[in-house]
C-alpha cells in the first residue's frame, strides 16, 4: 500500500470527475428511523449519485447483510441499478470484490467520495482503509451519519485528522462541474426538497447542539 495522502493538498486539490468515484455506504431500510438526518442522508446521497452518473463517474454500493437489514433505500434505487453493488458482513467496504472492482473497473480513480453509514463504523473504517492505501477521501457531511449526535462529530473529526477532507455535498458538486456553463449544471444544481427542506435539517442541527 502507498503512503498516507498529504492532507493539505488534498484539500486544496479541486476534484475532477474523471478520477474520482463515489461510495455509498449501507443506506438501507432498516437504519430508516434509527439514524439521526437519515432524511439528509438520503436526500444528499441521491444528489450526489444523480451527478455521478450525469458526469460518468463509477458508483459502488455497498449493503451491510441484506438479509437481515433490507435493500438499500428505495429513493436511491434507479441508481443502484446502474451501480456496482455488493453485499458484506465486515464493517468496512473494502471487500475482497470491492477491491477487485476498484482495480478493474474503477482503476482512473484516485479519489473517492463517501455518502452513508454509520459515521463513526462503516464509513470511518473504509475511509481509513482507503487512506491507508494512498487514495485521497471525501467524506460528505451532510450524507452520513449515525445513530447519535456525539458518534457522528467525533468520527468526522478523526476522519479529518486523519487527512481526509470532509466538505458538503453542494460544494462537491459544485466543484466537480467547475462552471455553471458545463452541459449538466442546471439539472444538478437544485437537490431534491429545495432550501425549505434544507433550512429545516439546520434548524434540527442547531437544536440537537444545544
Amino acid at each position: 500500500s502507498g503512503p498516507f495522502p498529504n492532507p493539505a493538498m488534498m484539500a486544496t486539490r479541486l476534484l475532477k470527475a474523471s478520477r474520482t468515484g463515489v461510495l455509498c455506504c449501507d443506506i438501507q431500510e432498516r437504519f430508516r428511523k434509527a439514524i439521526q438526518h437519515m432524511d439528509s442522508v438520503i436526500v444528499c446521497s441521491e444528489w450526489m449519485m444523480k451527478a455521478a452518473t450525469e458526469l460518468k463517474m463509477p458508483i459502488i454500493v455497498t449493503e451491510q447483510y441484506p438479509k437481515g437489514l433490507g435493500e438499500t433505500v428505495g429513493e436511491l434505487q434507479d441508481y443502484v441499478k446502474n451501480s456496482h453493488k455488493f453485499e458484506k458482513t465486515q464493517f468496512s467496504m473494502l471487500t475482497a470484490e470491492v477491491k477487485d472492482c476498484m482495480e478493474k473497473k474503477c482503476s482512473s480513480c484516485d479519489t473517492w467520495i463517501i455518502v452513508g453509514i454509520e459515521s463513526h463504523v462503516c464509513v470511518q473504517q473504509t475511509a481509513l482503509g482507503l487512506l491507508k492505501e494512498g487514495k485521497s477521501v471525501y467524506v460528505l457531511a451532510d450524507a452520513v451519519s449515525s445513530q447519535t449526535r456525539w458518534d457522528r462529530e467525533i468520527a468526522l473529526d478523526r476522519m479529518r485528522q486523519a487527512g481526509a477532507v470532509v466538505t458538503t455535498t453542494e460544494s462537491c458538486i459544485f466543484e466537480l462541474l467547475g462552471d455553471f456553463k458545463h452541459p449538466s449544471a442546471k439539472g444538478l444544481s437544485k437537490r431534491r426538497g429545495g432550501k425549505k427542506k434544507r433550512k429545516r435539517e439546520d434548524k434540527e442541527e442547531r437544536s440537537d447542539a444545544s
